[in-house]
């Protein structure tokens, strides 16, 4: 019966350490939304993390390259010596109404999977070029990262 409590009271420190894990993990949105340059911006696809000043800066040049869409004091705000930033580009699309995010954050095997949930307008939609982005910072992790999308 004492074996019963001690692998009981195992289990459950273990569940509350990786929820509190997976809190830490959780991405911190910095900007999210659309890009209306009709790709003139030159990003492609894509899922990155960005881990020093440099190339945030470098991003960020790209990004507002023909609309301001980070604004200069959201992006000052990264403290890279405790936090990297996802960067998640979405295809361009051809119509409004579209919007990529952070569902789930979970790891599994020493790595930390974020899952990207993709929404699309339902019926009618504005006929105007879009290219779907989301930018979060998370805290600086020694962890292999991957990127899902979400079934």
């Amino acid at each position: 019966m004492k074996n019963l409590i001690y692998i009981c009271l195992a289990v459950f420190m273990f569940s509350c350490n990786s929820a509190k894990d997976m809190q830490h993990m959780a991405p911190k949105v910095i900007s999210e939304g659309n890009l209306y340059g009709s790709g003139s911006e030159g990003l492609t696809q894509q899922n990155t993390i960005i881990t020093n000043e440099t190339e945030w800066k470098e991003f960020i040049a790209r990004v507002n390259s023909t609309n301001e869409v980070i604004k200069k004091e959201q992006a000052s705000k990264i403290d890279f010596d405790e936090h990297n930033v996802i960067a998640i580009i979405d295809q361009q699309r051809t119509t409004g109404g579209h919007k990529i995010e952070i569902g789930e954050t979970y790891t599994q095997n020493g790595i930390v999977y974020f899952t990207i949930k993709k929404s699309h307008p339902e019926g009618m939609a504005t006929s105007v070029m879009t290219q779907p982005y989301y930018l979060a910072a998370i805290p600086k992790t020694k962890q292999e990262i991957e990127f899902k999308e979400a079934e």
